[in-house]
């Protein structure tokens, strides 16, 4: 066959190709490496819980290593099971994801069709956008109301003909405040019945724990599909494992997300560690009873340094500065206290904060008047 001459087609998608280089965080050992040994790593900027799994947990890991050369259940039935049983949801409309990220990607891909917008938040969870991106459909953003609350009326009003899927959150990250029971109402019955409702409930058990309902029983009014996100990786301390599942709203989105998802898709340590986690409920409720004690202390703390940080209910903590979220990050970075900096427009002055240990929330509250102090104009910080 000849070789072909001029300039060669590539085969990958322009639009795909345009996207900025996926530029990923150093691991905790290359930061290790960075600032030597003697210097204790916080890492408060990925959301996780800074406490182990369970023993039970563990050892039920260790138990399914021993089959490790076998293929997992493709649907994990015995946790699907579990989790009916949790959620009073029936275990047939439940899914099980790599990870929530990996719902999103397949709940924007079944709703996927020539000019489809998704509708989803801004600020919010990276993951829908990156979806949407990807899989071809145009992300619809609605700034978030100046109290960081999500603009529901706004996401309401972005709905046109070509929108299949929209995206809330009751606990939006990064602000971590619950929306009000109107306002998520208001998104259950006025969202058109031929769009995808998803709700990204992934700090569903931090809700409870304040007082929340559980959205499960709202969704009741919804007359349109919908889909409900939830994850072990926050309050069960499982996010080395990546397990999200998804509560279908019928069995026909269950069915189609079963349809294109990788068939082992949630390997067997997980769904050993998934099943054994959810029969420690002493061990859920120690995290986040620990969790709801440093998150006081550190929104007390930067209250005290005349800093403003909206209410969290959540894992995390967003904190507003007199100077880029990014020069404080670095700074805090340099001395082993990892946290992320805001880089959505509008939150360029943010930084947000994982609830970390007792002496991760000392180290941060410690560290932070000194930074500040180096860094911001005079008279900035009270």
């Amino acid at each position: 066959m000849p070789r072909q001459s001029g300039p060669q087609r590539s085969p990958i998608r322009a639009d795909i190709l345009g996207l900025p280089d996926q530029v990923f965080p150093p691991t905790p050992g290359e930061f290790a490496e960075r600032l030597g040994d003697d210097l204790e790593l916080r890492l408060l900027a990925l959301n996780e819980c800074p406490h182990p799994p369970s023993a039970q947990v563990i050892r039920a890991v260790a138990q399914a290593a021993k089959t490790a050369n076998r293929y997992p259940d493709p649907q994990g039935r015995k946790l699907t099971r579990a989790l009916a049983k949790r959620t009073g949801h029936p275990a047939e409309q439940i899914v099980l994801g790599n990870g929530s990220d990996e719902l999103i990607f397949l709940l924007t891909l079944v709703t996927r069709e020539e000019g489809a917008e998704s509708i989803m938040p801004a600020p919010a969870f990276p993951g829908y956008r990156r979806a949407a991106v990807t899989l071809g459909a145009k992300p619809v953003t609605v700034p978030l109301r100046e109290n960081g609350s999500t603009d529901v009326g706004g996401m309401l009003a972005a709905v046109t003909r070509r929108t299949r899927i929209l995206f809330c959150a009751p606990v939006n990250n990064p602000i971590g405040g619950l929306m009000e029971d109107a306002d998520f109402r208001r998104i259950i019955q006025e969202t058109p019945p031929d769009i995808l409702l998803v709700i990204d409930d992934a700090y569903h058990e931090y809700a409870l724990h304040a007082g929340a309902k559980d959205v499960l029983s709202l969704l009741k009014a919804r007359a349109g599909p919908w889909a409900v996100l939830r994850t072990l990786s926050k309050a069960y301390a499982l996010a080395g494992l990546r397990i999200g599942y998804c509560l279908c709203g019928n069995n026909d989105l269950a069915q189609a997300l079963l349809k294109v998802k990788t068939v082992f898709n949630v390997n067997s340590l997980a769904q050993a560690a998934g099943l054994a986690c959810l029969e420690d409920n002493a061990y859920r409720d120690r995290i986040l009873d620990s969790c709801a004690r440093e998150r006081q202390r550190l929104q007390n703390g930067v209250t005290e340094m005349g800093l403003a940080s909206p209410r969290s209910i959540a894992n995390f903590l967003t904190v507003r500065l007199p100077v880029p979220g990014q020069t404080v990050a670095a700074a805090l970075a340099r001395r082993g206290i990892l946290v992320k900096a805001g880089t959505d427009s509008g939150f360029e002055d943010t930084i947000r904060i994982s609830v970390g240990s007792e002496d991760d929330t000392t180290a941060l509250l410690d560290n932070l008047p000194e930074i500040l102090k180096d860094v911001a104009p005079p008279d900035a910080v009270d």
